[in-house]
């Protein structure tokens, strides 16, 4: 992902700089002299609170754009959502371009950009809007050689531990039958690690970070195991927080076209086995795929994809959530070239 659109935080800036010179002059009038009555410079105390409550709004948008390091605006996205109440629209394109060549010694190097604006619906993830605000000028590059691919994309890299965060650097490969990768972000002094494999018909993954959102160290250890139709798994992880410290147990069976999906959650380090949940029905056959899913708070998704061939898809996607600010329903069509 590429950095903030130029144009985007121009007109954050403006918003910011207005709001400043409005609130400065509110405080300049409230600041009065003796001769007023006491009901105006109430007037215009009330006048400098608002305009100042303006300014800290403005100025906290424009710091969660620039905190946004891997340039998906999601914070500023989300906050341009919540203010929204009723039906909207949305339209985005999103530009990729990717060249790259191999020398005769075996090394291969690819050059690419990123481009695009509008917002993106994340129907089928986390049902947020992702603004599309990369800017052309930043480029990423990748050199392999032997199996082994070398990264490079200034904080467009996500940390394999979480997503949330963005470094500048990855190697990935494989090693003794295992795959491996690492990445790290040079500027705030962030590793990542991601090992995956099978061993005795399991399937392990195992990541971590020396650095999660909570500032300290963090790791992960995921196992599943397949059985024909059935699938189990399980997975602990460790965060610098202990509410974050969730061990799970799952399964999942395939029936034709349906497959149905348990998971017991242990929130915390002080939780107990089904004080979370997670349950999911899927189907899929020919163009169409369909989910269902459901939680321990009601929270229900319903979604439903269907392909319509030569690239173009639509789609219907239903997020019932706590509290009515976080619902979404999403009639949609996406198109790829």
């Amino acid at each position: 992902m590429a950095a903030a659109s130029a144009d985007q935080r121009a007109g954050l800036v403006a918003a910011e700089r207005a709001a400043i010179n409005a609130d400065t002059n509110a405080d300049t009038v409230a600041a009065g002299d003796a001769a007023e009555t006491a009901a105006v410079q109430a007037a215009n105390d009330a006048a400098a609170v608002a305009t100042n409550t303006a300014m800290v709004a403005a100025t906290a948008a424009l710091a969660a754009y620039d905190a946004d390091p891997a340039g998906t605006n999601t914070a500023a996205a989300a906050t341009a959502r919540a203010s929204r109440d009723g039906m909207f629209f949305e339209s985005y394109y999103d530009f990729n371009v990717t060249a790259s060549a191999e020398s005769d010694n075996g090394i291969s190097v690819s050059v690419g950009f990123d481009m695009g604006a509008g917002n993106k619906i994340d129907y089928n993830d986390d049902d947020k809007l992702e603004a599309q605000g990369n800017d052309v000028g930043d480029a990423d590059v990748a050199v392999s050689y032997a199996g082994w691919t070398l990264k490079v994309d200034q904080n467009g890299i996500d940390n394999l531990f979480d997503d949330s965060q963005a470094g500048d650097m990855s190697l990935s490969g494989s090693l003794a039958g295992m795959s491996v990768a690492v990445t790290t972000d040079q500027e705030n002094d962030t590793n990542s690690y991601k090992v995956s494999g099978t061993v005795g018909g399991i399937a392990l993954t195992a990541t971590g970070t020396d650095n999660d959102d909570a500032g300290g160290s963090a790791s992960k250890l995921a196992a599943s195991y397949g059985m024909g139709d059935l699938t189990l798994s399980a997975s602990v992880k460790d965060e610098s927080v202990n509410a974050n410290d969730d061990t799970t147990v799952g399964l999942s069976y395939a029936m034709d076209t349906l497959t149905v999906g348990y998971t017991s959650i242990k929130p915390g380090a002080d939780g107990s086995f089904g004080d979370e949940w997670d349950f999911s029905v899927k189907y899929a056959s020919g163009a169409v795929a369909a989910s269902f899913a459901t939680d321990e708070t009601d929270a229900t998704t319903i979604i439903f994809d269907y392909n319509l061939g030569g690239g173009a898809s639509a789609f219907a996607a239903m997020h019932d959530k706590a509290g009515t600010n976080s619902d979404l329903t999403a009639i949609g069509l996406n198109f790829a070239f």
